[in-house]
């Protein structure tokens, strides 16, 4: 009986923690597009500041041409590794809850996959059609690929990580 408290508080928690980061993810898109333009600005600046030497002893020019050349790659790869992180917890989620109710220790079903992939897509349609209400915010197609194949790769890192550790184990036992 306790074991399957466990998991079921386990469950729980990876249920949170999911809506929680969704709850991030949403707190990021309600922002106006100045005021997110400037926060994921002066994260590129500080990044730049601290990985480009000299940054100091640049001018303004060259310090702000490669700021203006990395910004907007810098704000799509935060889309990107938000949904990332979406799809683990998703992922992770669906993995638990197959676990909670079936005996079954199968690696890799639909449920597992196409489950939070699904998932991912319809919040990432909803993420940009929220945007479109926000002031100086736009809702694109192009946002919504970038956020599902964040997702995805989340998805697929997760499934890999349990292949390799299902096939060390299953060896573990072999050799035992």
């Amino acid at each position: 009986m306790g074991k399957i408290r466990r998991e079921t508080n386990f469950l729980a928690c990876l249920i949170l923690l999911t809506l929680l980061w969704m709850g991030v993810i949403f707190w990021f898109s309600a922002q106006a597009a100045n005021k997110s333009s400037s926060m994921s600005g002066n994260l590129l600046k500080t990044l730049l500041a601290a990985i480009i030497p000299h940054w100091k002893d640049r001018t303004a020019n060259e310090q702000y041409s490669i700021f203006n050349g990395l910004h907007t790659i810098f704000r799509k790869c935060g889309h990107f590794s938000e949904y990332t992180i979406l799809g683990i917890l998703l992922t992770a989620t669906a993995r638990q809850h197959r676990k909670c109710i079936s005996d079954s220790r199968q690696a890799i079903t639909k449920e597992v996959i196409i489950l939070p992939a699904l998932c991912a897509l319809l919040y990432a349609c909803s993420d940009e059609f929220h945007q479109r209400y926000v002031p100086g915010r736009s809702c694109e197609l192009r946002d919504i690929c970038i956020d599902f194949s964040g997702a995805l790769l989340g998805i697929l890192l997760l499934t890999a990580a349990a292949l390799v550790r299902r096939r060390i184990f299953k060896r573990q036992k072999n050799h035992s």
